[in-house]
């Protein structure tokens, strides 16, 4: 089957699986996975390399089987239960790779659809949303172009549509819903503080599902039509290629913003900042990286203090590195120029007198690094 990755309406990559063949038409346009990653070489070993290149891409996008209520999203769309990389491989081009995340898609050779057809950023979502947060199938029939197939993470999730802009909500599986409650508090400590990379806001309500009441953090989506996010992972392994200090690159082009990460990361002990879990924004005329994503996904902020357990010297997931959470706080910590707003954690501290244990620790971890 020939088919073509696009960026919006613009061809970046050839492809026909069944024949081995991989073609790039932008270089530097193509997801930064691909980016310098595929061979001009007719050399056999240069050809599965890059067959097996275009198969890891596309499966990556993707949801795991492994995401609370993925295997009823897959039963509601038909899908085989099998968490190969070839099953995720014909996923991906039946749902033609559409992701929230970004303007890439695939296009079959013999198709005159466009991106404005498709782009589920702007047109109406298939609202499976009772599927993806309480796992409830009211025998549904829908179109496999929706986000849920492709939207990444381990809780539940899912997506809505409210007027002209889309939200998330997430939830979890505790009996006090414990995660969700503290992304949404994680939510308001970030708030506390300047001159640092901008954050998602997290609110929380309570959602009428087929089940009963769900307990739900709500945040709008962020990518614009203008840009793509692109995930850590991607320009780590890019940078590797070229043999390019990713953290260096990072500093030099975005300095105290990007610095402010791991420091943040460790007022609120959020243990789950993996590449997957902040990253870039490219624009998607030029294909260049523009600035840093905002930081979100706070579910595993703040659990540690909620359950009295000392977490700072986890490991972090930053950088794949075998840095704690408190080393790569300490080092980044001198490029930083984060200002602490008191008297706004205060005011929040009071709107949730029930959680001061938690404001004490965190507070403690702020005069530790002497931003107050």
């Amino acid at each position: 089957m020939k088919m073509y990755l696009m960026l919006v309406d613009t061809e970046v990559l050839y492809f026909n699986l069944e024949d081995c063949v991989v073609e790039v038409i932008r270089n530097d346009l193509l997801p930064f996975s691909l980016r310098s990653n595929i061979r001009k070489s007719a050399n056999i070993k240069d050809i599965l390399h890059n067959i097996q290149s275009v198969k890891d891409y596309l499966s990556s996008r993707v949801l795991s089987l492994s995401r609370d209520n993925a295997k009823q999203i897959y039963t509601a769309f038909q899908i085989p239960q099998i968490d190969s990389t070839s099953n995720r491989v014909n996923i991906c081009i039946k749902c033609k790779g559409i992701s929230i995340e970004d303007s890439y898609w695939i296009k079959d050779d013999n198709e005159t659809v466009k991106w404005c057809d498709i782009n589920i950023r702007e047109n109406k979502l298939h609202d499976i949303v009772d599927i993806s947060l309480t796992g409830f199938d009211p025998t549904i029939t829908t179109s496999v172009i929706c986000p849920e197939l492709t939207t990444k993470g381990m809780f539940r999730k899912g997506w809505i549509r409210l007027g002209d802009t889309l939200y998330l909500l997430k939830s979890d599986r505790t009996s006090n819903y414990v995660n969700t409650r503290m992304e949404i508090l994680a939510s308001d400590i970030l708030d506390c503080f300047d001159n640092v990379i901008d954050s998602i806001t997290y609110v929380g309500d309570t959602k009428i599902t087929s089940e009963g009441k769900e307990f739900v953090s709500i945040c709008r989506n962020f990518i614009e039509e203008k840009y793509s996010f692109v995930e850590a992972w991607e320009v780590l392994d890019y940078s590797k290629r070229l043999e390019i200090d990713f953290s260096a690159c990072c500093m030099l082009q975005f300095g105290s913003i990007f610095a402010s990460i791991p420091v943040l990361d460790y007022i609120i002990i959020n243990t789950d900042r993996h590449t997957q879990n902040y990253g870039f924004l490219m624009n998607n005329e030029t294909g260049k990286i523009e600035k840093m994503a905002p930081l979100f996904d706070y579910n595993c902020a703040l659990v540690a203090d909620y359950f009295s357990r000392d977490a700072r010297d986890t490991l972090s997931q930053m950088f794949n590195t075998a840095d704690t959470l408190r080393d790569l706080a300490y080092r980044f910590l001198p490029d930083t120029k984060i200002k602490f707003r008191e008297d706004q954690f205060s005011r929040l501290l009071e709107e949730n007198r029930n959680y001061e244990f938690i404001f004490d620790r965190v507070y403690d971890r702020i005069k530790e690094l002497h931003i107050v």
